[in-house]
């Protein structure tokens, strides 16, 4: 790797809060293993159903988060990532489709590139997984917010339709009553 791009390696990896603590000899130790990839706006970055091997720090641009039925998740801009999953078990999936949404380039860190420098850095290790364990906790936080609130109005909606339903047999068995 050119000296150049090693620098704007650890400038991406110091800029991201999954590595901002890490001291300037941890980064150059990382950056060495990492590369930035430029992706086109549109272009597909990751598809729903592929192994996942990999971390992405959105360094700038921003990207789309899909499932593959399409429903929008959310959008990454910078200083985002994506991934993190692939990071805690082995043959993992890519749980959705990410999509460059403008002309963006990520930072790609490699599960075993990651795993290695924590086994040999393990106060390193702390610091990188901690963040992305916090970050893992609050998309699980609101994940299940957003979970209560639908089965909330699933069933206030259930209520209502066996209201009706009820107001209707009332209806038809004084209807079919003799007077």
């Amino acid at each position: 790797m050119h000296d150049q791009d090693n620098i704007d390696v650890q400038r991406a990896l110091k800029a991201n809060y999954v590595f901002e603590n890490l001291d300037h000899a941890e980064l150059e130790a990382l950056a060495e293993h990492v590369w930035l990839e430029r992706i086109p706006g549109g272009s597909l970055i990751v598809r729903e159903g592929d192994e996942a091997d990999a971390l992405y720090l959105v360094v700038d641009g921003g990207v789309n988060v899909t499932k593959a039925s399409g429903q929008f998740l959310a959008y990454l801009g910078r200083e985002g990532f994506f991934g993190e999953m692939a990071l805690f078990s082995e043959g993992t999936r890519r749980s959705a489709t990410c999509v460059a949404a403008m002309d963006t380039t990520c930072a790609v860190v490699r599960k075993d590139v990651l795993h290695y420098f924590c086994e040999t850095r393990p106060m390193a290790g702390i610091k990188i997984y901690r963040t992305i364990i916090r970050t893992l906790s609050e998309r699980l936080q609101a994940t299940s917010a957003d979970l209560a609130m639908l089965m909330g109005t699933q069933v206030r909606s259930q209520t209502a339709i066996n209201s009706i339903v009820e107001t209707a047999r009332r209806r038809k068995t004084e209807k079919d009553s003799p007077p």
